[in-house]
């Protein structure tokens, strides 16, 4: 299952806004799995909230568009 990038991105957000551990791993389940196969990431089975977040992380600069024109001259 494919979903549009900006539905992820904002899965991600609010997944970075649950303090309930166990709810924000089944969310993050959730995402995982609407990435395209090669995007996906094998979960632990014991993870931290800081794990998620990390993992969340990396999700979103993996979907997101990239940025040009940073660099000054």
């Amino acid at each position: 299952m494919y979903a549009d990038n900006r539905e992820i991105l904002n899965l991600i957000s609010k997944c970075r806004d649950i303090r309930d551990i166990p709810k924000k791993t089944k969310l993050l389940e959730y995402i995982n799995q609407l990435l395209p196969a090669e995007s996906r990431i094998r979960l632990p089975s014991l993870i931290t909230g800081d794990g998620i977040d990390n993992m969340l992380s990396w999700m979103e600069v993996k979907i997101s568009p990239p940025v040009y024109g940073l660099a000054t001259p």
